[in-house]
């Protein structure tokens, strides 16, 4: 199964954190051919995020308690394989390490007999709730930045 590296390795950085979650593919969500609609595949990556989000300490609830947001600033797909109704899906949502405050991720969704249907990856600037971009992470995620480059955090974990 080959994986399109998104984001260029740092010397001497951690290594990507990755959570993993299976759903399957409802009805809604397909199109007039029995595919899955292009513009689903966002909430796929969103399924992924908040898996990796309750793994590791990151979820949405925790930026609004923080009073930090975190909105997309880019997105990308990679379309591979379509995926059908009734179909189980994992998706991998692996979070790279960067030096800037941002959330580099990045995403395989795979289907059935290990297939890649999709990839893709998300940036995601750090925020005060007013939208002003944050340059130095704010204590929370310094915590969490401290723990992922200790090595306390790991996809092991």
């Amino acid at each position: 199964m080959k994986r399109k590296n998104y984001f260029e390795a740092i010397p001497g950085a951690p290594q990507p954190l990755i959570a993993r979650v299976s759903r399957r593919v409802r009805f809604e969500e397909v199109d007039s051919i029995g595919m899955v609609w292009h513009g689903r595949y966002p909430s796929y990556f969103e399924d992924g995020r908040i898996a990796f989000g309750d793994k590791y300490g990151l979820s949405y609830s925790s930026f609004v308690k923080h009073r930090t947001m975190a909105p997309i600033a880019q997105m990308h797909f990679d379309f591979k394989a379509p995926l059908r109704f009734d179909e189980n899906v994992s998706i991998e949502t692996s979070l790279h390490w960067n030096e800037s405050m941002r959330l580099d991720f990045s995403y395989i969704i795979i289907k059935s007999k290990n297939t890649i249907a999709a990839t893709g990856f998300t940036v995601q600037l750090v925020t005060e709730p007013d939208g002003t971009v944050l340059f130095a992470p704010p204590p929370w995620i310094r915590t969490f930045r401290e723990e992922w480059q200790s090595g306390f955090l790991s996809s092991e974990s």
